[in-house]
């Protein structure tokens, strides 16, 4: 008997123990996969493609995109540890199967993407560790997760997403820490308050906040016994020697100013103690400070705060928030100090990235919004009678509270679904192919063979030509609008004049001349002693002194041609030189033709290429004068050798061997297209440039 019932013991304890892990398994947090898989997704979706535009995004993304790939420094604090710790995993990622073809570009932004599903998974800790409540703890990260300025930090090659991610962590540690006060995880809690203090300046309120948490959960354990000081002592001088390290990460500005000289983007000279220091401190912003004086500027300024916040959360979910974090209790010192830091910041700081500084205090709110809905729930469950008697049965308490929760979870996502996808439609730059398109052609022209000198705005372009040098290793030379406006007129001339003289092709980016930031260049184009020639791209254009040169580029491996073949020898492509430009919207032959004319031309004639024998290979080009239709026949001087280049869109790349061009000039009379003179043009590229 006593055997049987051994055995049958035997047999029940394994089932009972799978049964057992099975029950284990449950109180994982699955449900994170599903949400933080979902914003993965919403964000993949809504990346943009590459380089980032000056236009949608600005120009610290691409700044950033340059620095966290080239190892450069980027404007003030320098943020050393962003710049290390982008560099780093953009060549890890270029490890990965399947993203090894990626641009540095893409993968600087695609850093902010996961510190950014890194924040949300730790606001989901954070909550939960608060309420022990799973549907508290998923509204956080998903309210949080389809924010505006959260989600387009997202997508955006800044710094934004990793501070998210430093306070959600530090929020997290400290909790953990004080469940057991060990002192592994006050070194942990001090390298992330570290992080912080080398990363972005509104972290600096970490630092006051957890040592006041250490001070309160020290005398909560002592009770102001005996020693109580100096166990504080010896907790605070670990804290701060663990936040110490991370500040060694200052080290590399002045590293990356002494030896990565004309190899990426560097703000300064950060290797002069002076303007390290300046950096460093950040003193160029301090003159953006501006408290209110008044109570009705006070009043003013919190409203604009709480509408910008409401616009993210909805105006239910900044109160519901402020109510959570009021029932977290004596825990409110964890959240209180960063909450207030962040409101006195938002009101008296005046930038235009303001709103995307702020994402803490939109966390911080989340996480007060999913305590309120966590406590809720529990409260529900406790106060639901039953024949005047509290739900005492295990089972019945849970399904209870799973349809509170189902609830609640609908009644957020009929809130929050609206906004979810207003943002989307917003925030969507999947389609941005502005500065992608500008790198592009700059890689078309360079290709040529003639070295480049580009001027750019800082806070626009320049990045965009700055990449092409460093990262795709073109011959660029890329000049700053703001150092050439702010030199002597006069040196300027001789810069850009020595430019010419070296047989350097210039271009300039359209606003720099439309805005009038050189305001001698611009006067030399509106007076026509140089030349504004379009290209490829509606940005950028080439600067070319009247007259122009009367010599071929002696860098570019042109073809010559018999002359004379126009108008009776007075016009004549003298050589020409092809090549493929495989670009996003297809792949292009880019024919380039030198015209010359040997002596005025008093009328206007159109210029056509056109494939001879593959109309359906190419398609044809046609233009009302040279430089893509830009400068008259008539305009053209004699002894000028005058550069067109015509992109031929290639249809069947296979078919190009054996294609010719033909090019000729006409004119349009009533019905009449009379041309006078031709030219025919092998096409001698490899066609498996295309692919």
């Amino acid at each position: 008997m006593i055997g049987s019932v051994m055995v049958t013991q035997a047999r029940i304890a394994p089932s009972l123990l799978s049964w057992q892990r099975m029950l284990l398994l449950l109180y994982w947090p699955w449900e994170l996969i599903p949400v933080v898989g979902g914003c993965a997704w919403l964000y993949w979706q809504t990346m943009p493609p590459g380089m980032s535009s000056w236009i949608i995004e600005g120009w610290d993304s691409a700044v950033l995109q340059i620095t966290g790939s080239t190892w450069g420094v980027p404007h003030s604090p320098g943020y050393p540890l962003y710049t290390l710790l982008a560099n780093i995993f953009v060549r890890l990622v270029g490890l990965l199967p399947g993203l090894a073809e990626t641009s540095v570009a893409w993968r600087v932004t695609f850093w902010s993407t996961i510190t950014s599903l890194l924040s949300l998974i730790f606001v989901y800790f954070t909550v939960w560790k608060l309420t022990k409540d799973r549907v508290g703890a998923i509204l956080a990260s998903v309210v949080l997760g389809v924010s505006f300025i959260f989600w387009r930090g997202a997508i955006m090659a800044e710094v934004y997403s990793l501070n998210a991610f430093i306070f959600a962590f530090t929020y997290w540690l400290a909790l953990y820490w004080a469940d057991a006060p060990t002192e592994r995880r006050l070194m942990a809690l001090g390298l992330a308050v570290g992080a912080g203090l080398a990363h972005h300046r509104t972290a600096l309120i970490l630092l006051p906040t957890i040592a006041l948490w250490v001070l309160l959960k020290t005398l909560a354990e002592t009770d102001r016994g005996r020693g109580w000081v100096l166990i504080l002592g010896l907790r605070w001088v670990v804290l701060a020697v663990a936040a110490a390290l991370p500040l060694l990460s200052y080290f590399y500005l002045p590293w990356a100013a002494a030896y990565r000289v004309d190899q990426t983007w560097l703000y300064a000279d950060t290797s002069d103690w002076n303007t390290f220091w300046f950096v460093v401190l950040t003193r160029e912003w301090w003159g953006l400070v501006e408290i209110p004086t008044t109570l009705v500027d006070w009043g003013q300024a919190l409203e604009g705060l709480l509408r910008q916040q409401a616009s993210q959360i909805t105006v239910f979910g900044v109160l519901l928030g402020l109510v959570g974090l009021l029932l977290t209790g004596r825990r409110l010192f964890l959240f209180g100090p960063p909450l207030l830091a962040f409101v006195f910041f938002g009101v008296a700081y005046h930038v235009a990235d303001l709103d995307s500084m702020l994402i803490p205090l939109t966390l911080t709110l989340c996480i007060g919004l999913g305590v309120l809905v966590g406590y809720s729930i529990q409260w529900l469950v406790g106060a639901i009678r039953i024949r005047g008697e509290a739900i005492r049965d295990r089972w019945l308490r849970v399904t209870v509270r799973a349809v509170l929760s189902l609830g609640l979870a609908a009644g957020a996502y009929l809130i929050y679904r609206p906004l979810a996808a207003a943002n989307y439609e917003e925030v969507n730059l999947s389609g941005d192919w502005q500065a992608e398109d500008l790198v592009e052609e700059i890689v078309a022209i360079a290709k040529a063979g003639t070295p480049l000198t580009i001027i750019g705005q800082d806070n626009s372009v320049l990045p965009d030509f700055i990449y092409a040098q460093v990262v795709l290793g073109q011959p660029v030379e890329p000049l700053s609008t703001t150092r050439l406006s702010r030199m002597p007129e006069q040196a300027s001339i001789a810069l850009l004049q020595e430019r010419f003289d070296s047989g350097r092709r210039v271009l300039v980016d359209i606003e720099t001349i439309d805005l009038n930031f050189i305001p001698w260049l611009s006067a030399a184009t509106k007076s026509g002693q140089i030349f504004l020639a379009p290209t490829g791209h509606p940005y950028l254009w080439e600067l070319l002194p009247r007259p122009m040169p009367a010599v071929l580029p002696e860098k570019e491996a042109w073809t010559q041609v018999p002359p004379g073949q126009f108008l009776d020898g007075q016009a004549s492509i003298i050589a020409y030189h092809e090549q493929i430009s495989r670009k996003r919207t297809g792949c292009f032959l880019r024919l380039t033709l030198f015209w010359r004319v040997e002596q005025p031309l008093d009328q206007d004639y159109f210029v056509a290429v056109q494939p001879l024998g593959g109309e359906t290979v190419l398609d044809k080009n046609d233009h009302l004068g040279l430089m893509r239709g830009y400068l008259p026949t008539s305009q053209i001087r004699p002894g000028e050798i005058v550069r067109d280049e015509v992109d031929l869109l290639i249809r069947q790349p296979a078919a190009l061997p054996g294609v010719n061009l033909v090019v000729n000039l006409y004119q349009v009379r009533d019905n009449q297209f009379p041309t006078f003179g031709e030219v025919t043009l092998p096409i001698t590229v490899d066609p498996n440039g295309c692919k």
